[in-house]
């Protein structure tokens, strides 16, 4: 454990209706309480890829997505992803929920949409939506409060639909809920040339998406990207209040988006970074850090959203056991050997869809309280 860490204790005494001044203890009564990516695992959303579709292009999306996609996504957008591939990633998110509840993991999933549906505002229009696939680009619990990411993305506008009713029963369980502003995401949000550098969005508006944020307890850890601005990371940051320090960081990483493929904390002390985008930081001066082993996806593997990188996007159920992908190997032989206790489970399939373990889950409920980890 590092220097500075500080464990919040389990109070004594008769349990209280979950409320703020559970904040910093540790609350068994709170039905939504997560503060870092490593305590135990006890309640999780896990996504679905029912009625998902090609994402509808947009400018911006030439600053991260393979060139290669490109046009696949111009001529298919609002399209359903092939068949059989799409349902051999189905099936393995159904097999990631069954793992977890074997392992004692409470497990819940969103509901299904109908992503082939257009729609429209005043200043623009999709013709369908993506997926509910992947709840950690969308939500983020940060202790007892649910936040609604308000992302870039147009095709992406309605999907946290699918996760209302869930967030709407967690908030009527005693949770708080926080809904980023609505984005207008006009023409003015997005810079003119996204390949001429710089980020492919403006400060026109508060955008983020959740998974640019990683939750070391009192502290949380963001990148700024080309879906993530620093008028969005504002926003997050006021909003939480006093009560959470947000430390920003600089990435190598030219098609930014999404930081838990670069930096992943897997339990206190420990934090598993991308070499050749991780910048040494002041912040992890005490962690032992460690580069993840280059992924094994044949070269040939179709990855229309992002770099076999996501390879790394573990989930850790507890400080000492973390789901991993079975052909991984020699990042199971890694984390084996750094002291964990490795659950292989197939998800190559999902990889072409753009996530792993990290991105199609959202904590709901982790035990322990809110700590402090980092070198501050």
């Amino acid at each position: 454990m590092p220097q500075g860490v500080q464990r919040s204790v389990r109070e004594t005494g008769e349990e209280e209706a979950p409320s703020h001044s559970c904040r910093g203890e540790v609350c068994e009564t709170q039905v939504v309480r997560s503060y870092t990516e490593w305590d135990p695992l006890e309640e999780v959303v896990v996504g679905h890829l029912d009625g998902a579709v090609f994402p509808a292009w947009q400018a911006s999306m030439a600053a991260t997505m393979p060139e290669s996609s490109w046009n696949l996504f111009r001529e298919q957008g609002g399209r359903p992803f092939p068949e059989p591939h799409a349902s051999a990633a189905q099936r393995e998110l159904d097999t990631l929920a069954r793992v977890l509840e074997l392992e004692g993991v409470k497990v819940a999933r969103p509901e299904p949409a109908n992503q082939e549906t257009g729609f429209a505002t005043p200043h623009w229009q999709s013709p369908g939506g993506l997926y509910a696939a992947m709840p950690r680009d969308s939500l983020m619990v940060v202790g007892d409060t649910i936040i609604e990411a308000p992302m870039s993305w147009r095709c992406r506008y309605h999907e946290s639909d699918s996760f209302r009713t869930l967030i709407k029963s967690y908030f009527l369980k005693g949770a708080n809920w926080l809904p980023a502003p609505r984005p207008q995401l006009t023409d003015d949000l997005f810079a003119p040339d996204p390949r001429a550098g710089g980020y492919a969005i403006t400060e026109f508006e508060p955008v983020f998406d959740a998974a640019d944020f990683i939750r070391f307890g009192r502290d949380i850890v963001v990148q700024q990207s080309h879906v993530t601005n620093e008028f969005g990371i504002r926003w997050l940051e006021r909003a939480l209040g006093p009560e959470y320090r947000v430390h920003r960081i600089e990435v190598n990483d030219p098609h930014a988006m999404h930081i838990d493929a670069t930096i992943l904390p897997l339990a206190p002390g420990k934090l598993l970074v991308n070499g050749q985008r991780y910048i040494p930081n002041a912040l992890f001066a005490d962690w032992e850090v460690r580069v993840a082993p280059a992924p094994t996806l044949p070269y040939d593997w179709p990855m229309y959203f992002c770099s076999p990188w996501v390879s790394m996007n573990v989930l850790s159920l507890d400080p000492e056991t973390v789901v991993v992908e079975s052909h991984e190997e020699p990042l199971i032989d890694a984390l084996t050997d750094w002291g964990f206790r490795c659950i292989p489970v197939d998800f190559r399939h999902l990889y072409s869809l753009g996530g792993s373990f990290h991105c199609v889950t959202v904590d709901i409920r982790r035990s322990g309280g809110i700590g402090t980890y980092l070198n501050v």
